[in-house]
């Protein structure tokens, strides 16, 4: 037995000695099944593997010869020739190596080749994006990524992924290998590539250090000055009640003005105001890939608290059509329904902890202005109002009727009342005579 006990200890001993060190750069991560399990295909890339985690599938192989083709491009305007820009990566690999959560397995010659190549054609793909928007005398109609629809769509969902990912710093050195480098950052030609999409606000600052794509993309989201976003007071993780029962208690909801933050909402006075949320065929991949970098990565549970406040105010296509009437949503889904059913599964398996939620203060401002008896008094006026307009004047003829109907009531309590006055009148006048 006790060498049973000698021989299990030193087998223990020795996995722990060899446990890699966890390290503070770590960055990238592959996403956790619970996550993936809600829809696997927000995490999965269409058309194009970028960085290791997704090298060498066989749907992905078509886009090796477009990202060598692109390799050509940038070298053609870079001050680098192919052996400077290996060397750089080459140079860079064990910090590299320590973005990844996971242990790479591929070679020192391997996962430069991977990183290199994926990385100039991002820097590449952003290039030519600026060139094909501010520049048409210049597009190259022969370009397989810009000069089909289809397949620039499906770039900017894989660009937009946490496991399609390679680390900023790289990205940036390259980009400062090129001539256009000394006229615009790469802040600015990334912005460029995702701000009509997205409709974020741009970064005041590029002194921010960026880990990846997606950690830039949150960036976007966010308010431009730093501002703690939690609270670990202990208040207790309330949502709110849907926008039809808020507007029928008297809330009223307004769009916010100006380049503010996505995450900027604000009660007060019984008006909710939040900003512009444009939903499209990207929305879900975009939101879902940040959430669960923030799952993986940041404390602060920013777009995860503000999927969960969507998913809270929404609960059918009505909700959906109060916030699309007041500007705070633009569908470009198509169906009600699937704009209800994106936000009411997006934060499924993320926190419920008070201390990251964003907006326990204004859920808690709301229920305590829906709950008020003259609000109450509302709300019940509202069901009424609501109630009238839908079953006795959705059309005039059917208001007609009710009018028509109401007045005929009315004539005949008057014939009824006067009909009781004669009688009454009458009984009265012989009753006097006989005491006469």
């Amino acid at each position: 037995m006790s060498q049973i006990v000698k021989e299990v200890a030193v087998t223990i001993k020795t996995k722990m000695d060899n446990l890699p060190a966890v390290s503070t750069e770590c960055c990238i991560y592959r996403v956790p099944e619970k996550l993936r399990k809600a829809n696997a295909e927000a995490y999965t890339p269409q058309v194009i593997s970028i960085g290791p985690f997704h090298r060498g599938k066989k749907e992905l192989q078509l886009m090796e010869e477009i990202k060598l083709r692109y390799l050509t491009g940038f070298l053609c305007r870079g001050k680098a020739d192919l052996p400077a820009c290996t060397r750089m990566i080459s140079e860079s690999e064990y910090h590299i190596r320590q973005c990844y959560h996971e242990k790479l397995t591929q070679s020192s010659c391997e996962l430069v080749e991977i990183i290199l190549v994926d990385a100039v054609f991002l820097v590449e793909l952003f290039i030519r994006n600026r060139n094909w928007n501010h520049d048409p005398k210049h597009r190259d109609q022969n370009d397989e990524v810009f000069s089909k629809q289809w397949m620039s769509n499906a770039v900017f969902h894989d660009v937009l992924l946490l496991e399609n990912q390679v680390p900023f710093f790289v990205l940036e050195n390259l980009y400062n290998l090129t001539a256009l480098s000394t006229t615009v950052t790469f802040f600015k030609l990334s912005y460029e590539y995702f701000k009509d999409i997205l409709h974020g606000h741009e970064l005041a600052s590029t002194r921010v250090q960026m880990k990846h794509l997606v950690d830039y993309v949150r960036a976007l989201q966010l308010p431009s000055f730093p501002r703690g976003v939690t609270s670990k007071n202990g208040k207790k993780f309330e949502l709110t009640r849907s926008a039809k029962e808020l507007q029928e208690a008297g809330v009223k909801f307004k769009c916010g003005e100006g380049t503010s933050s996505l995450l900027d909402v604000d009660f007060r006075d019984g008006t909710l105001v939040m900003r512009h949320v444009v939903v499209h065929e990207w929305t879900e991949a975009y939101f879902r890939n940040m959430i669960a970098y923030e799952q993986c990565h940041h404390d602060n549970k920013c777009i995860s608290s503000y999927a969960i406040l969507m998913d809270s105010l929404i609960n059918t296509p009505e909700d959906i059509n109060i916030l699309i009437s007041c500007g705070i949503v633009e569908n470009q889904l198509g169906s009600l329904d699937n704009v209800a059913h994106l936000f009411n599964n997006m934060y499924k398996e993320t926190m419920r902890e008070s201390s990251e939620f964003l907006y326990t203060n204004q859920c808690q401002s709301l229920n305590t202005y829906s709950r008020t008896q003259w609000n109450r008094w509302k709300a019940a006026w509202y069901r009424w109002r609501v109630i009238l307009h839908r079953d006795y004047f959705s059309n005039p003829w059917s208001g007609i009727s009710v009018v028509v109907a109401v007045f005929l009531l009315v004539l005949t309590l008057f014939q009824t009342a006067c009909s009781f006055l004669d009688i009454y009148a009458g009984d009265a006048w012989r009753l006097f005579r006989r005491r006469k």
